[in-house]
């Protein structure tokens, strides 16, 4: 499943890209997810609890990233989680993009490519693309607070 969601950021781009490579601390940011530890050079590991739909899970797993060009504001992340209770996963090639605004504005682009195994597969995708929505909506609300920025604005397309 690709999906892309958008939100801007009331910070200039050099501000918000180190936050969002600083992994653990970006990590507070969306909901659900818990402490992310070192596991290895770029390598993070931690747990995220989400309820879709019927179904709560809690997916454990590892982000990686892969790729980052700090001049261009783009990185390229790996995500692998999986419910051992639930039997289902989630593998997610993310794309992040910075791309200034103005000088106090910077928009957020996440894309990803993402594919579900198990009882996670079965939820649908108009299920998993709203739950997605919510989720970067209030991961860029939280990631403004954290930037200390007053007036934070925020919106998402997904």
């Amino acid at each position: 499943m690709q999906l892309e969601n958008r939100c801007l950021v009331a910070a200039d781009r050099a501000a918000a890209w180190r936050l969002l490579l600083d992994l653990p601390r970006a990590a507070a940011c969306i909901p659900g997810l818990g402490e992310l530890t070192a596991d290895g050079e770029n390598r993070f590991v931690g747990t995220m609890q989400a309820q879709a739909g019927p179904l709560r899970v809690t997916l454990a797993g590892s982000v990686q990233i892969l790729a980052q060009d700090a001049d261009k504001g783009v990185a390229q992340l790996l995500l692998e989680a999986a419910d051992r209770r639930l039997g289902g996963s989630v593998r997610a090639n993310v794309t992040l993009r910075l791309t200034e605004t103005s000088p106090d504005q910077t928009e957020l682009t996440i894309q990803s490519d993402t594919a579900f195994g198990g009882r996670l597969a079965t939820l649908g995708q108009p299920l998993i693309r709203r739950k997605a929505a919510a989720t970067i909506e209030e991961f860029a609300h939280n990631l403004g607070q954290l930037l200390g920025e007053s007036g934070f604005k925020h919106g998402w397309t997904g």
